[in-house]
């Protein structure tokens, strides 16, 4: 709390400034820039903890039932620039995790990073990579060249934006008044919503997301959680890393040899931890799975917010 305090003065100046920035693009001084493709961004203006993958994943699985869509995320904490198409061949490295993971759960669609969305969206609708009918921003709420056709704001139920000080204070990138861009707001996370956990293994839970508390519940109450590794959000897991892993499976392993009646160990995880931790040959030949991220939206506002976005879609194609 004291250094919350101690760093308010620091937020005034930092309001200042993103607003002074968003003023110079509302009053069109600054050039915003409008594709004749419909554009859907999903972002926030916290930082971190929405549950954007999940929600992007689910809305790109929707779409693409009936459209050609495709994704463009940042890539954050890739060590490449400019743009790049996630394949095969992709590391997080190059890519990013979170672009990898759902690429993963989406192998027919084309994922791009683009730190720069607007060149990002410029390259995609070319034609260079065939018939595109609809771009999917991952996050992008504030890069203000680009102007989308319809935004997502996505609000943590249990950390509201609305509670949280700008940044550096809090996490709040923007004012709230900046939510009058937004076409639509989802609350995500009022109710726990966790893919069911695979086997009747004993589990080693290993998670470098923002908040795993909701997933380390589900899976305590199973009874099966022998070990949680908790590192911080988008870690970039290291030979050591592997061998302490390692270490406690095998450890696991010895103190329970096959005979005892005692059920096996995995290693579970998210899906861009699993996409980082499956690279490391310390790991290699272990058992490590992986589960998928549900959408962490009410079932029953589901069927809305697709309707929403469809009739946004439906219009913005038929004015082409």
């Amino acid at each position: 709390m004291i250094i919350r305090l101690l760093l308010t003065p620091f937020s005034w100046v930092y309001g200042l400034i993103t607003g002074i920035r968003n003023l110079l693009y509302d009053k069109s001084i600054l050039k915003s820039y409008p594709f004749d493709i419909p554009v859907i961004v999903v972002g926030n203006i916290i930082a971190g903890g929405t549950g954007k993958t999940p929600v992007v994943t689910w809305i790109a699985r929707e779409l693409s039932g009936k459209y050609k869509v495709a994704i463009l995320s940042r890539g954050y904490g890739r060590k490449t620039d400019g743009f790049k198409v996630v394949d095969s061949a992709s590391t997080p490295e190059t890519v990013g995790d979170e672009p990898l993971e759902m690429k993963l759960l989406l192998p027919d669609l084309i994922i791009a990073v683009d730190r720069n969305r607007k060149r990002g969206i410029e390259i995609l609708k070319s034609g260079k990579y065939g018939k595109i009918d609809i771009i999917l921003m991952d996050d992008g709420f504030q890069h203000r060249r680009v102007k989308p056709g319809f935004s997502i704001i996505l609000d943590n139920f249990n950390r509201p934006m609305h509670r949280e000080p700008l940044l550096p204070a809090g996490l709040r990138r923007e004012s709230l008044s900046e939510l009058k861009r937004a076409d639509l707001i989802i609350q995500t996370k009022k109710e726990t919503v966790i893919t069911p956990i695979p086997g009747e293994s004993k589990i080693l839970l290993i998670t470098g997301i923002a908040h795993p508390e909701a997933l380390v519940s589900e899976i305590t109450k199973t009874g099966r959680l022998t070990h949680h590794l908790k590192f911080n959000d988008h870690h970039e897991y290291t030979s050591p890393d592997g061998m302490e892993i390692g270490r406690i499976y095998r450890s696991y392993q010895s103190a329970n040899p096959e005979g005892k009646n005692e059920p096996s160990l995995i290693i579970l995880t998210t899906g861009k931890d699993y996409v980082k931790l499956s690279r490391l040959p310390e790991l290699s030949g272990l058992p490590i799975q992986w589960i998928p991220a549900p959408p962490p939206v009410d079932a029953a506002e589901k069927n809305e917010i697709i309707k929403k976005i469809n009739q946004y879609v439906e219009k913005a194609l038929g004015n082409r």
